[in-house]
């Protein structure tokens, strides 16, 4: 009696001081500690009990398997138990061996349950469906989808748990045609009114853009509760139907009360881009209403759709007030600094680009590496590289992504000077360049004078480190070497490529062509049009300024045939 209403204290003194115990006695109080939440003082009392001479029975042990499951913290108790099953020969028990798989499947561990499942004596419909919940948990609706076709084949009928997990698994494999037949299943097996079954056809229907089915599903409904209400919103929003859900909203607003985060949170959803922020507003005065702006999923929803809308002071004001953030919460924020700031990337933007970093620096993100990158970005791109240099010297950690920021913002600036400097700074610091960190330094490599000082050591590093195969490091090499002076390697360099694609080919012709080597940039152009590549607008453009400038013009007036597509042509005309 005081077991079932939560009294354990009371229930374990009467236990206590009993006279004689049972094997129901233990068993009852076993529950007990399992129903009040106190899963591991029924593992301890499992150890009392056994010290006691008692076997634990079938029950007792479900009981127990069902603690570990339920405290999502205690696998290694969960498969001692399981050890005792074995023991105690009680695999045979449906009701022993469908705990063991719930378990499994909450763990993750579906390779677990499905060995446990294939020695299973005895199976029922909850056993099936607990391993169709292993799998749909682990993230494979096709494993689902083998388990129901062999189930059925088998014979056994379907319950609503079984259909549900089906259907949801049917929506992840985006089959419509399968869709329908498990549509057949559920009007066979008696179960269209079933709430749980119902709202799980509606939201796979929604997931495979049958809006309409999903409509048909949910007024064909008796009875409806709020995941019903909530899934046809939800439906509509991913369909990028707004005002459908709005218009839905407001009808479940005048019939049904039960108004969750979930149902503003999926409204919220919907309204992230800019023409739909002014529902996005509105849904935000109903969350204050309803008492949910302290709800951190509906919160970081709402940061979300400020964010998409380039509302960032918005975002950082709903951030600031809550009470309580998760990962998702600082995240949501530093995906919405890093957009913002690279929308005021430009110059003309600086002034917005200052208030966000003022901003940035009192929600206390300034030390966050993505937003770090994104303002040392900011920064370069408008030309500030005393700035960049100072928010990069007070960032507590780096990456690629902030060297070469960096570096590259100082071969932009023209810098190129520091951006070698940098580099090398990179090196001593053991941070790894990738291929678009030589090509930023190989940029700032000039002159005679770079390629001997710069040029040839990075050369060096570049094959040092196995980038030499990369196709953005050949075609930077190429254009280094022909800035530098000496064409001879560029040529070697291009000759040697197995794979020439356009911009290779682009750079090989620049390079000759600056070099005043007109009439074999135009050989190059022939062999690249031999070799079936595509000329495109820059190509084109290096050809026709060298050949203009050395009075090429009627090889010019050629180009006329190949160029039909492009807006060069219109120099030529």
């Amino acid at each position: 009696m005081y077991s079932k209403f939560g009294d354990v204290g009371i229930a374990r003194y009467v236990f206590d001081n009993m006279c004689e115990r049972n094997e129901s006695s233990w068993n009852h109080m076993m529950s007990a500690f399992v129903r009040a939440g106190l899963y591991r003082e029924s593992i301890a009392f499992l150890n009392e009990m056994r010290d006691s001479g008692i076997n634990p029975s079938g029950f007792a042990l479900a009981s127990l398997i069902t603690a570990c499951d339920w405290s999502g913290c205690m696998l290694s108790e969960g498969i001692q138990v399981h050890d005792l099953v074995v023991k105690f020969g009680l695999l045979g028990d449906v009701y022993v061996g469908t705990s063991l798989l719930h378990f499994y499947g909450t763990y993750g561990l579906a390779f677990n349950a499905r060995k446990l499942f294939e020695e299973m004596p005895n199976k029922n419909v909850v056993s099936w469906t607990a391993m169709m919940v292993a799998y749909s948990d682990f993230g494979d609706p096709t494993e689902v989808m083998n388990i129901y076709s062999r189930m059925r084949f088998e014979g056994l009928s379907c319950n609503a748990n079984t259909l549900a997990t089906v259907a949801s698994s049917c929506a992840s494999l985006e089959d419509g045609f399968l869709g329908h037949q498990i549509l057949g299943h559920v009007i066979k097996f008696g179960l269209e009114t079933n709430i749980s079954v119902a709202n799980s056809l509606i939201s796979m229907f929604g997931s495979l853009g049958r809006v309409q089915e999903a409509c048909h599903i949910f007024g064909g409904m008796n009875e409806r509760d709020t995941i019903s209400w909530n899934s046809m919103i939800s439906v509509n929003v991913h369909n990028d139907l707004c005002e459908e859900s709005l218009r839905c909203f407001h009808w479940m607003r005048h019939v049904h009360n039960h108004i969750n985060s979930t149902t503003l949170s999926t409204l919220l959803s919907g309204c992230g881009s800019l023409d739909n922020l002014k529902w996005g507003r509105g849904i935000h005065s109903l969350v204050v209403k309803f008492g949910l702006d302290t709800n951190i999923c509906t919160c970081n929803t709402l940061i979300g759709i400020y964010s998409g809308a380039g509302e960032s002071e918005q975002a950082e004001l709903v951030f600031q007030r809550m009470a309580e953030r998760d990962l998702i919460s600082w995240n949501s924020m530093m995906a919405c600094y890093a957009h913002a700031l690279a929308a005021c990337s430009d110059p003309e933007f600086i002034t917005e680009g200052k208030i966000l970093h003022a901003l940035v620096i009192l929600t206390g993100l300034h030390e966050n590496l993505i937003v770090g990158n994104a303002l040392v970005s900011l920064y370069t791109k408008s030309g500030m590289m005393v700035a960049a240099k100072k928010v990069f010297q007070t960032m507590p950690r780096r990456d690629e992504v902030t060297w070469n920021a960096l570096i590259g913002g100082h071969v932009v600036n023209e810098e190129p000077d520091e951006a070698v400097k940098a580099f090398k700074l990179m090196r001593e610091e053991s941070m790894p360049a990738n291929y678009i960190t030589i090509a930023n330094v190989l940029g700032a490599c000039l002159s005679p004078n770079d390629l001997l000082k710069h040029g040839m050591p990075i050369h060096a590093i570049i094959v040092l480190t196995g980038l030499e195969s990369e196709h953005y490091v050949q075609n930077s090499l190429i254009t280094m070497y022909a800035k530098c002076g000496d064409l001879n390697s560029s040529n070697q360099i291009f000759n040697r490529l197995t794979n020439k694609n356009a911009v290779a080919w682009n750079a090989i012709m620049a390079a000759n062509a600056h070099h005043g080597q007109v009439e074999e940039a135009l050989k190059l152009l022939v062999e690249m049009r031999r070799a079936g590549v595509d000329l495109d607008q820059f190509g084109f453009s290096e050809c026709l300024a060298a050949t203009a400038t050395l009075a090429y013009w009627r090889k010019a007036n050629s180009f006329k045939v190949w160029q039909s597509n492009l807006v060069w042509t219109q120099i030529l005309l």
